[in-house]
């Protein structure tokens, strides 16, 4: 007998879905599925062993360096036969001048022709410069060293420390050492006509690049360069952007990580979108860069004489408005400082503010098209350092740096860069809303003498830039019984705290200050350690207190930044070693509002 077949149960549904889908709970999965995802493992695990990451690694890194590389193949251009250099330096490096500096600088006037040049190099050492000015022999120059000529320091804007000790500015100091590489051009001494100005730093550079940046830069459909102003970039190493003081993007922003593409991301990014397209000509507000090229007519004065008649613009009636622009016949521009004791801006910065308020000469209206800007540029196809294995691998360094992109970028987001500048969108002569700190120990009388102090620093210092006659002009007014300082001979250091008292002592009594060189061993008037460890918020608000004032913007606001750096006087020092920033003696800054 046959045995039957056991009879088949349908499962119960569990739920509707199961109800109306259940046929298909038992069947069997499809393999197919299955294996591929484990092929698709497998070849991962193939791709992902070492070998092939580093394969995959060194191709790209092959693409980036041969056929990515930024600024890699420079335009040519040509060197006009009629137009003449002045070349103006400040170097105080034997080596370089007895080295590399001064072999490229002899090359580079035998470049452009012996008869188009004129050089004025102020300095120093002695011998090193002697040593240089038999080396340019039949050309036209003026070798100054600063034992010869130093810098008469009564003649700059003092500031007096709570401590009594007196101090001038480290860029008030700089600005009249620039001057003076400027001075036979600028006073008239040389009577020829130049076309273009170049400045050199104490900086490793080539004599292409040189040439390249007189006459390589911005270059129009006839084969001319044009511009107000352009700039090489500096590093201090093969890959690291140095010169972060000065430099401005066109609306005014600092730079970002300094790394390239250098420049931050906020506003509309000419200046980064510039670096990335490889332009020659990257529109900024300001830059130095440790070489730089100017129209000459900005510091000729022969033009300011031709150009006297002109009529200038006219002061405000307001007692602390004063002119406000740098009008043609305020020619020849000098370079300057920020007479506030803490407030710093570099005077390779502010020389560009000048430029920008001076009235376009007529040649400039050409200048229409969007890639004009401002008509001041940087030119990253010129490159120099300061040390000589640097500027030798900043080729090697071109090759790869635009994998640093997108790296700037994050850090720049998460580092909060570029830096808040609550004066970048000032205009000169803006009435401007803000808030000083006041030491407790002033009384109502001289809380107001301090508040118009801080306006007259708006009008009298944001002018034009001045001569050192100008200054001896200035200072004696300071003294002047009628001056606004009158208000001030009855406050007294009556407390650490009381800075600014001690800021207009430091002001009324600088004319008797002697005038030691940089490298006399003279005895320091401040030391290292003092002021340089910033005091805590709550020092500040148990010593002093804010209040709301009225200013009177300046030009070149957004080079400025809240700082007090000092010139340690009496002792010759490179780099940061001729000068210190006294953190300590700046009160933090209450702001009124973000821009």
């Amino acid at each position: 007998m046959s045995r039957s077949s056991s009879p088949r149960y349908d499962p119960l549904p569990r739920n509707s879905i199961d109800a109306n889908e259940y046929t298909y709970e038992f069947k069997d999965k499809s393999a197919s599925s299955r294996r591929v995802a484990s092929k698709l493992l497998r070849a991962l695990r193939r791709i992902c062993k070492p070998a092939y990451i580093f394969l995959a690694l060194i191709l790209f890194l092959s693409w980036q360096i041969i056929f990515n590389a930024s600024y890699a193949n420079p335009p040519k251009f040509s060197i006009p036969t009629h137009e003449k250099v002045f070349i103006a330096a400040n170097i105080v490096d034997e080596k370089l001048i007895d080295g590399f500096w001064g072999d490229n600088l002899v090359a580079l006037v035998e470049a452009i022709g012996k008869e188009r040049v004129f050089v004025s190099v102020y300095g120093g050492p002695k011998d090193a410069l002697g040593r240089l000015n038999e080396r340019l022999h039949g050309v036209e120059r003026k070798i100054v060293a600063e034992v010869d000529d130093s810098i008469d320091l009564s003649t700059l804007h003092r500031i007096t420390l709570p401590s009594g000790q007196t101090g001038v500015k480290r860029i008030e100091y700089l600005a009249d050492v620039r001057n003076k590489a400027l001075d036979p051009i600028t006073s008239g001494n040389v009577t020829e006509k130049f076309e273009r100005v170049l400045f050199l730093n104490d900086v490793f550079f080539e004599v292409e690049g040189a040439m390249r940046l007189l006459w390589g830069t911005n270059v129009n459909e006839k084969g001319k360069a044009e511009y107000k102003a352009v700039c090489g970039a500096d590093f201090i190493t093969s890959w690291k952007y140095y010169d972060t003081y000065a430099t401005r993007d066109t609306e005014g922003y600092s730079i970002g990580v300094p790394i390239f593409p250098w420049f931050g991301g906020k506003g509309d990014r000419t200046s980064r979108n510039d670096v990335l397209a490889g332009k020659d000509a990257v529109r900024v507000k300001s830059c130095w860069g440790g070489i730089v090229a100017f129209d000459a007519r900005f510091f000729q004065k022969e033009i300011a004489n031709a150009t006297s008649s002109s009529p200038q613009k006219e002061a405000e009636d307001s007692d602390h408005v004063y002119e406000r622009a740098t009008s043609l016949a305020d020619l020849p521009l000098k370079f300057r400082s920020e007479p506030e004791s803490f407030w710093d801006s570099s005077e390779c910065c502010l020389i560009h503010a000048d430029i920008l308020a001076t009235p376009d000469f007529p040649d400039f209206t050409t200048n229409a098209s969007e890639d004009w800007g401002e008509g001041i540029f940087m030119n990253p196809f010129v490159r120099v350092a300061y040390d000589e294995k640097s500027f030798r691998n900043i080729k090697y360094a071109k090759r790869i740096e635009r994998l640093f992109v997108p790296w700037q970028a994050i850090i720049n987001h998460f580092a909060h860069l570029p830096r808040f500048n609550d004066r970048r969108e000032e205009k000169e002569g803006d009435v401007v809303q803000d808030r000083l700190w006041i030491p407790n120990s002033f009384t109502p009388e001289q809380e107001k003498a301090m508040i118009d102090l801080q306006k007259d620093f708006g009008g009298k210092y944001g002018s034009a830039p001045q001569s050192a006659d100008v200054q001896r002009q200035d200072r004696r007014d300071l003294g002047d019984e009628e001056s606004t300082w009158q208000g001030f001979d009855s406050l007294q250091l009556s407390s650490a705290s009381s800075y600014f008292s001690a800021i207009v002592g430091g002001l009324k009594s600088r004319a008797q200050v002697s005038r030691p060189s940089r490298i006399m061993h003279a005895k320091r008037q401040m030391t290292p350690s003092e002021g340089a460890i910033a005091k805590p918020k709550g020092y500040w608000e148990k010593e002093g207190h804010y209040v709301d004032y009225e200013r009177v913007a300046r030009k070149g606001g957004y080079c400025g930044v809240r700082q007090l750096t000092m010139l340690r006087e009496g002792i010759i020092g490179v780099g940061e070693k001729g000068w210190e920033n006294l953190r300590g003696e700046v009160p933090p800054r209450e702001e009124v509002g973000r821009v």
